[in-house]
C-alpha cells in the first residue's frame, strides 16, 4: 500500500502508535475468535512511502462481482451466500468493528465460502453513529440517511447495503439508478420469480427509515434463510 497525504490512522486499545486504517482494523479483527467469513492479516510493515501487508491468500477464488457476471444464482445459493455475508458483518461489530464498505467487490468467494475484504473505509465501532460527511462507502451502496441526514448508525448502513447486495443477487442488477432513487428507497423487482420471502427481506432491509430495518440477528431468523437450509 502506498502512503498518501490523507490516509487515515486509528487508535486501538493494545498498541501505543496510531496505526493507518486498514492495518488498525484487520489487527482487532485478528482477535479470537477468528472468523472463517473474514480476510486475515498475518503480519505487516511500514517504509518511507509505503506500508507492507502480508495477507491470507485463499485460492482458487474470485470476487463475488465477478461470479456473478459468470453465471445465474439459485435461489438456495443466493442464502448460502447472504447467510455468510451478514455473519462477517455480525463478526466485526462482535470485534469493535464497523466495515463501511459493504459491496459485491468485497467479498472474495471460494466455491461455497465468503470471505470479506478491504477494511480500508471502515471505523472503530461507535453505536452513538457517525457524521454522514465521514461516511466512505460504494455510492450504489449507500444508504439514504447519508444523503439526507448529519448522522448516520452502523448497523442500518450496513443492513442497508447489505439489502442491495441481496437484490444485486437475486436481479442480476442495482436497485437503484442514482441518488434520487437512493433517497426516495425507490426500487422495482426485475426478477419475476423472485419469492415473497425473498422480496420481503430485501423490502426491509430496504426501508428507507432507517430504524425500521431488521437487525442483522433478525435477518437471519427471516424466513428466507429458513427455506432448505439447516
Amino acid at each position: 500500500m502506498r502512503k498518501i497525504n490523507n490516509d487515515r490512522y486509528l487508535n486501538i486499545p493494545w498498541n501505543p502508535e496510531p496505526l493507518v486504517t486498514e492495518v488498525a482494523l484487520l489487527m482487532m479483527m485478528r482477535r479470537e475468535p477468528i472468523s472463517p467469513f473474514i480476510i486475515q492479516l498475518y503480519d505487516w510493515f511500514e517504509h518511507p512511502k509505503e506500508f507492507t501487508l502480508v495477507m491470507e491468500y485463499p485460492e482458487p477464488c474470485e470476487t463475488l462481482d465477478d461470479a456473478m457476471s459468470r453465471r445465474p444464482w439459485s435461489d438456495m445459493f443466493s442464502r448460502v451466500v447472504m447467510m455468510q455475508a451478514v455473519m462477517a458483518v455480525k463478526v466485526c461489530y462482535e470485534h469493535g468493528v464497523f466495515h463501511s464498505d459493504i459491496h459485491a467487490k468485497n467479498f472474495l468467494l471460494m466455491k461455497n465460502q465468503l470471505k470479506l475484504i478491504d477494511f480500508g473505509c471502515g471505523q472503530l465501532l461507535s453505536w452513538n453513529g457517525y457524521e454522514s460527511v465521514t461516511y466512505r462507502g460504494a455510492p450504489g451502496y449507500c444508504p439514504p440517511e447519508i444523503l439526507t441526514e448529519p448522522r448516520f448508525h452502523a448497523v442500518p448502513a450496513n443492513v442497508w447495503s447489505l439489502g442491495v447486495l441481496l437484490y444485486e443477487l437475486s436481479n442480476e442488477c442495482l436497485p437503484f439508478y442514482d441518488t434520487t432513487d437512493i433517497e426516495q428507497a425507490e426500487f422495482t423487482f426485475q426478477n419475476r420469480n423472485l419469492s415473497k420471502y425473498c422480496r420481503d427481506l430485501i423490502r426491509q432491509c430496504l426501508d428507507r427509515d432507517p430504524s425500521k430495518r431488521p437487525s442483522l440477528e433478525q435477518m437471519l431468523q427471516h424466513p428466507w434463510f429458513k427455506v432448505g437450509l439447516n
